[in-house]
């Protein structure tokens, strides 16, 4: 997104009006957007292959260690400057992210980064803190791709610094006598049944299509309601759909076997939606991620996203009434609540259901959120026929929603909450039978089995690991460890204690599961499995040791200078302009900028990515400000300034200017504030801005449309500065 000239005179207007409100650092929304997954890009040229029984002998089981001091000097001075400037807001150790990469500490900053394994020093480009921001676009603080190689390029000068120490930087030595699997890739697995609850449904989208504008209703249950993709809706490794701007809509016609199921004479009058989600963000407010609508405000039923909130409205014959005496029909909404936060910016399985006994509840995650219906439940004999069904935005397009959709499930029954486990139990994606053989180290035919599947967009999940020992009895399996690539995470190991002893010819060694970080994507990625003790064979891999916790430092103390965050931010420009928040055209900018404004009032993480999208919602209130004649009256009076004038005249004189200047002055800045700018001492830079946009002016070349266009210039460069920013 380019700056205009007025958005440049403006920005830097807001560094002379209080400019201690345009400085900080920290990460905010780029011009990339936020959230959403894709896969991992490019391959190396050294990828392992599938080596089918070598024995796992040509791969590395090292931890990543990052050149141990030389590494730490080379993350301090190159990697972690950048860190700490735009990663600071979540990432510090105080905030909501995680691993704690930006830590006051250093030390602590590296060891979160190596332990993770956020970086990979032998091919930079695949490190995860490039990729978050290539590929997700995850809190760019200017351009992404730009940011993406930025941050290569400071891993880089790290990762060259290490290898001159340390010829191989991400493994320790290889043990001759290491215990390992042969290696297996996703290309070797079978399908495994799912284990769901599939009983009552009536529509059914796997999304595991893969390619193509079509999303199947695999229900038994006909006619078959398909979905089809518009706009920006995108297939992701794992099955599942990711909208960023785009929807999955059904047909009227269709999606008419909703109502006829649920809702008319003949139906169940109860029913169930079952999704697993990963929304982009937790800035998001009333988007529908699901809903069965007419995108005009008509709803038989929906699934909204409002920040950290889920919201469920039904429509029903519940009888109560709005203040004019008219049906509200399931309003106000089932919202969980605030201090619960049960809405995340992860992989989520949600249910909402609803039923003449209890009415609406959601479920998050296999478990009732406790938040009570106080709309009394009724039958749903109003709900309209001739509604679409439509996933990711309104079915016009209105509203939409950002992040992953992995499944969707829809019952004309209420689930149980035995049924609502059994499915969160069964996961997200389709899960697969993984088997690595383990011939020479037991007997022909022996092997260990896990139950694997793509958890999301960034790793697998690995469960209850099976052993078949070919006839092999009386030994101990100890430590197990999954590598991806040859490099076995450090973090989630839920195998790493594993002591168990083999007396029977197949032993279930664990009924848990462990997270493993996926590097290439599912097509190439390469899986050995590791052994301390396996059979007759013991070969420890030793553990790098963990590093100390820093020794506490001071506190410093919160500034008591806050800045306004995206809510706040609209709701002043609209108090201030007289322009109301539900103005179209405002609208559409707050919606599209959103993850561009600051998130939270502390002014240490404020950007400049944050100035220029504050400049630029300020310009559009200004715009519809001076451009209405009914605001513009009630803004700057009656007569007030002279509009119809060109330039030249209309910017002549102080006294001329006075009725444009003091009006923003008075009512953005106020008066009598101790820790305010007065108006004298802005005007000065009020009149630069002026005589800048107007210099050249002729009355032929500035008539009164470029006079309109300097009075917006100036209201805008007010309303987004500094002095109304702050509180």
């Amino acid at each position: 997104m380019k700056m205009t000239h007025i958005q440049s005179l403006i920005l830097s207007l807001c560094l002379l009006i209080a400019a201690t409100g345009c400085g900080g650092g920290g990460g905010g929304g780029g011009d990339d957007g936020g959230g959403g997954g894709r896969d991992i890009g490019q391959a190396p040229t050294n990828l392992p292959s599938d080596d089918s029984g070598a024995g796992g002998g040509a791969v590395g089981v090292g931890v990543p260690a990052g050149g141990g001091a030389v590494g730490q000097a080379a993350f301090v001075a190159n990697v972690y400057p950048i860190t700490r400037q735009y990663c600071v807001q979540c990432h510090q150790g105080a905030g909501p992210g995680f691993p704690h990469l930006a830590h006051p500490d250093g030390e602590t900053a590296f060891r979160a980064v190596i332990d993770n394994q956020k970086v990979n020093l032998l091919d930079p480009q695949r490190s995860r803190l490039v990729q978050r921001l290539r590929n997700d676009g995850h809190f760019c603080w200017s351009n992404c791709a730009a940011n993406a190689d930025q941050m290569q390029a400071a891993i880089q000068v790290w990762a060259d610094l290490v290898v001159t120490a340390n010829p191989d930087p991400n493994s320790t030595a290889i043990p001759t006598t290491i215990i390992a699997s042969d290696g297996r890739t996703f290309l070797s697995a079978t399908k495994a049944e799912s284990g769901r609850f599939n009983g009552n449904q009536i529509a059914f989208w796997k999304l595991e299509e893969g390619s193509g504008t079509i999303a199947l209703d695999t229900s038994l249950v006909g006619p078959t309601m398909n979905l089809t993709l518009n706009g920006d809706v995108t297939w992701v490794s794992g099955g599942g759909l990711e909208f960023d701007g785009g929807r999955a809509t059904s047909t009227p016609e269709e999606s008419r076997k909703l109502f006829n199921e649920i809702a008319s004479g003949s139906g169940m009058q109860r029913y169930s939606v079952e999704t697993w989600v990963i929304p982009a963000n937790t800035t998001q407010e009333n988007r529908p991620i699901l809903t069965y609508s007419d995108g005009q405000g008509l709803r038989n039923f929906a699934l909204n996203q409002t920040l950290y909130n889920y919201v469920f409205r039904n429509r029903s014959l519940d009888g109560t009434l709005d203040d004019e005496g008219n049906p509200r029909f399931g309003e106000p909404a089932l919202v969980t609540a605030d201090a619960d936060e049960d809405l995340q910016a992860m992989l989520q399985h949600s249910v909402i259901t609803y039923n003449q006994n209890k009415g609406r509840r959601i479920f998050v995650n296999g478990v009732f959120t406790d938040d009570e219906d106080e709309v009394p439940p009724a039958q749903l004999f109003n709900w309209h026929q001739d509604l679409t069904f439509s996933v990711g935005a309104e079915p016009t397009g209105n509203r939409p929603w950002r992040g992953v959709v992995k499944l969707i499930a829809i019952y004309d029954e209420v689930l149980t909450q035995n049924q609502i486990t059994q499915n969160f139990n069964a996961g997200a994606a389709q899960q697969y039978i993984l088997r690595f053989g383990l011939d020479s180290a037991l007997a022909n035919g022996a092997y260990i089995q896990f139950t694997v599947s793509e958890f999301d967009a960034y790793s697998y999940l690995f469960c209850a690991p099976l052993l078949v020992s070919g006839g092999t009895r009386g030994f101990t399996v100890q430590t197990i460890r999954i590598s991806v690539n040859g490099v076995p995470p450090v973090a989630s190991q839920s195998f790493r204690t594993l002591n168990a002893q083999i007396t029977e010819d197949s032993t279930q060694l664990s009924t848990q599961c462990q997270v493993v970080p996926k590097d290439l994507g599912s097509a190439q990625d390469v899986f050995h499995v590791f052994f301390d003790a396996l059979g007759d064979v013991s070969s420890p891999i030793a553990d790098v040791p963990a590093s100390p916790p820093p020794v506490p430092g001071v506190v410093m103390p919160s500034p008591g200078i806050g800045i306004r965050d995206f809510a706040e931010i609209n709701d002043s420009m609209a108090e201030l302009t007289g322009v109301p928040v539900t103005n179209a055209k405002v609208n559409a900018t707050f919606q599209e900028i959103l993850q561009q404004l600051p998130s939270d009032n502390d002014v240490r993480s404020f950007v400049s990515a944050q100035q220029v999208g504050i400049s630029r919602l300020a310009l559009d209130y200004c715009d519809e400000l001076v451009e209405t004649p009914g605001f513009r009256t009630a803004f700057f009076g009656s007569p007030g300034f002279n509009w119809t004038l060109d330039a030249t005249q209309a910017f002549a004189t102080p006294a001329l200017r006075d009725p444009l200047i003091n009006p923003l002055s008075a009512r953005m800045l106020g008066t009598g504030l101790a820790n305010q700018p007065t108006a004298a001492e802005v005007r000065p830079h009020l009149d630069t801005l002026i005589d800048q946009l107007t210099a050249g002016c002729t009355a032929a070349s500035c008539p009164a449309s470029q006079t309109r266009n300097v009075g917006k210039g100036v209201c805008a460069a007010v309303l987004s500065s500094a002095a109304v920013q702050l509180h």
